[in-house]
């Protein structure tokens, strides 16, 4: 399904550690480190009072990534070459720790199955791990987009035909659109009126040329259904507020 997806796509995308994006031949395959966090920190053995025990080779590593993450806090704000310059300086040392933490651990005899699956996870993931250490636009995790994508899966639940494939076709679309019109500074509810209004009208309405003057990063859109960056958030919280 991802290399059908994703077969003509070229440039980034960053996952969790589903091996079927392993197979998508051209595009530059980065993975997400809060999975692994969690991992890890599911597999901290906790105390009689359910609190993490001291000392473990689980927190041990758990400490590895927290600091990983505390250094891309400070890069955030950085733009992509100066926050690689500074994630090879300060965060690749701690990237090799955490290899060294893996190769020393995997020689002990474990029997906490959780850090298993821990040690497995990045002992099969290292290189896409380590791709944030090349790019400067690889994000650490997939935190933003899982954000984004959130609504969609609590709300489909609720959603009449979304259990079919063609239903779930639909709303990806629509997904897709509302979120880049947002992107794009679009006052959604006005933007999809006015593609309400204007596309039953076409002539030829599969002329794929003719379609692309109505994208949300269109120049011919009217600038009625534009908003300025701060208004884009106020105006379309509110909409999905009031689904």
């Amino acid at each position: 399904m991802a290399k059908s997806m994703l077969e003509n796509y070229r440039g980034i995308f960053v996952t969790d550690g589903y091996g079927g994006y392993n197979a998508v031949p051209e595009a530059l395959h980065a993975e997400c480190w809060a999975h692994f966090r969690r991992k890890l920190l599911d597999s901290i053995p906790l105390d009689d009072r359910k609190k993490p025990i001291k000392g473990t080779a689980a927190e041990e590593g758990l400490k590895y990534v927290k600091r990983l993450f505390e250094i891309e806090e400070k890069l955030s704000d950085m733009p992509d070459d100066e926050r690689l310059e500074k994630r090879n300086k300060f965060s690749r040392p701690v990237y090799e720790e955490i290899l060294a933490w893996h190769e020393k651990t995997s020689k002990k005899i474990i029997t906490n199955e959780k850090l298993k699956e821990a040690l497995t996870y990045i002992k099969n993931q290292h290189v896409e791990l380590g791709q944030f250490l090349n790019d400067g636009r690889i994000p650490l995790t997939t935190n933003l987009v899982e954000r984004s994508i959130r609504p969609f899966a609590v709300h489909r639940r609720a959603w009449l035909f979304a259990d079919t494939p063609a239903g779930a076709v639909c709303n990806a679309v629509m997904y897709s659109l509302v979120e880049s019109a947002g992107i794009n500074n679009l006052n959604v509810f006005k933007y999809i009126e006015y593609l309400l209004t204007e596309l039953p009208q076409l002539e030829n309405p599969t002329d794929e040329e003719q379609l692309k003057q109505y994208l949300p990063w269109s120049d011919s859109l009217p600038d009625y259904v534009k908003v300025s960056a701060s208004e884009v958030l106020k105006v379309n919280k509110d909409l999905l507020a009031n689904k």
